[in-house]
């Protein structure tokens, strides 16, 4: 517009009626700034130099009608309205057809003028709700969030671009179908269930949801589920609007890991700190102590008192040396640097190389250590990390099992690419609560044997990682008081 003035170009070939409009401009003081054309010809010449707000044009003009700008005029989106003779209806709804906002009838009297200005406010009015429409559209379909819309009855009549483009179902397939039956096939029953009861109550309801896409892919969703209401306060339907957060969960998931990694590593560090400050400090401190009294008390003691304190010094040496392979083992294990070497063995070679290793300490306290194997059961994995969680399992089963008691090894095939082994024993068991903490770093702590058989709980730890390693799992059966079966299951040979 220029001044607040409407740019209107008034097409007429009878300057009568040309005369007459302007005539009735200034009389109404109408805020137009006007053109006028008398032709075809001249019509399309000024409408191509200029714009304008508004077209009103009569139909019959002297080189032709206005039908033959009328499409080109539309085009370029500005309203025409077309001014036609009596009789001429039918001409009238043509042109409306074409694209014209509207039409009046000319009488002889000249009172079609009067309808002009409030015919030519209507269409403005229109126009200027057509573009905001059109630009509702516009941003409804190239939305990058996904939108859906219903029936009052959650029956599905729309959905944009973007849910074929995340989903790749297209509007036939969804259209007509239910938005709570797509949501209740991948989303808990109590999501569902709130969804209904927010909406149901007026409310708008908002959450994580998952969906498949058609390709078969599961993904998941920021969904807002809101309903609308017409001019009338009347609920007329709703309108999803959702957000492919499948990355986002990736990430999320990712980072928890990583905490969960980083929380159970720091565990890790200050299980081994606690070890060296007190497991392996202990012992040192006892063999230097018993090696200061034979060093400086050697002549005053009895051949029995040397003795003692030989074997004291040989145990103290042995059970250092086993936890200090257990922590060079759990070290090597934490920082990646232990290599899984697999191979094809034979188990029931193993377990004989493991008793043959053990038996000593079993008839120490009088304890029955047997072994039961499959025969021919070959293992596929690492050799070395299978004997040592043999070796410990069965060493903490002779270590909390009492005199005359019995440990046991077994062994067999579950299913065509796996083994189970047990190791069984009549020891004093555990509660559930010690169950549920045995294999977590940050739970562990040492207990004593049967006979006060010092230990440092690192053992079941490497189990559970050499278990882990080997593609196998681990778990425990027992009672208080009624004896453990520690099960693992290993893969066999290929």
């Amino acid at each position: 517009m220029t001044d607040n003035k409407l740019k209107v170009l008034y097409i007429e070939d009878d300057l009568v009626d040309q005369m007459a409009f302007k005539r009735f401009m200034k009389e109404q003081d109408l805020p137009y700034l006007l053109t006028t054309a008398g032709s075809v010809k001249s019509a399309r010449e000024v409408f191509q130099n200029n714009e304008f707000d508004v077209v009103i044009s009569d139909f019959l003009l002297g080189d032709g009608n206005s039908f033959e700008f009328l499409p080109e005029f539309i085009k370029t989106g500005t309203p025409v309205i077309l001014v036609t003779g009596t009789g001429d209806e039918d001409i009238a709804v043509k042109a409306i057809k074409l694209g014209a906002s509207d039409y009046v009838i000319k009488d002889i009297e000249y009172n079609h003028l009067k309808m002009l200005p409030l015919i030519v406010e209507s269409t403005l009015r229109n126009k200027k709700t057509a573009e905001q429409i059109k630009k509702l559209s516009m941003a409804v379909e190239q939305s990058p969030s996904m939108l859906i819309m219903t029936d009052e009855n959650g029956i599905i009549n729309y959905i944009n671009p973007r849910v074929t483009e995340i989903t790749g179902y297209t509007p036939q397939e969804l259209i007509g179908s239910s938005l709570l039956e797509h949501l209740q096939t991948y989303n808990t029953a109590e999501i569902i269930q709130e969804m209904r009861d927010i909406l149901n109550s007026g409310g708008k309801w908002h959450g994580t949801t998952r969906h498949q896409r058609k390709s078969g892919e599961l993904f998941f969703e920021a969904t807002t589920i809101s309903p609308f209401y017409n001019d009338e306060g009347h609920h007329t339907g709703y309108i999803k609007v959702a957000e492919d957060i499948t990355e986002k969960k990736k990430a999320e998931e990712a980072i928890k890991k990583y905490s969960d990694d980083l929380r159970e590593s720091n565990a890790s560090k200050d299980k081994m700190f606690s070890i060296i400050a007190h497991d392996l400090r202990t012992p040192f401190n006892g063999l230097m102590a018993f090696s200061d009294i034979l060093s400086t008390d050697y002549d005053s003691l009895s051949k029995e008192e040397v003795q003692e304190y030989i074997e004291v010094i040989r145990d103290l040496s042995r059970n250092t040396f086993n936890l200090l392979e257990k922590l060079l083992q759990w070290s090597r294990l934490q920082t990646g640097r232990m290599d899984y070497k697999p191979t094809n063995f034979n188990f029931n070679d193993l377990t004989q190389a493991v008793t043959d290793l053990l038996v000593a300490n079993a008839m120490g306290k009088g304890i029955k250590l047997t072994s039961h194997i499959e025969p021919e059961l070959n293992i596929f994995g690492d050799l070395n990390m299978a004997h040592a969680i043999l070796r410990n399992l069965t060493s903490n089963a002779i270590k909390f099992t009492s005199q005359d008691g019995t440990v046991n090894i077994t062994a067999h095939s579950i299913s065509e690419n796996e083994a189970e082994i047990t190791v069984s024993d009549t020891g004093i068991g555990m509660n559930q609560k010690q169950i549920d903490n045995l294999f977590k770093v940050d739970y562990q702590h040492s207990t004593k044997g049967t006979k006060g058989e010092e230990g440092t709980g690192l053992g079941l730890l490497l189990c559970k990682e050499f278990v882990d390693r080997n593609g196998g799992n681990i778990r425990v059966e027992s009672e208080a008081g009624a004896g453990c079966k520690f099960i693992f299951t290993l893969p066999k040979a290929q």
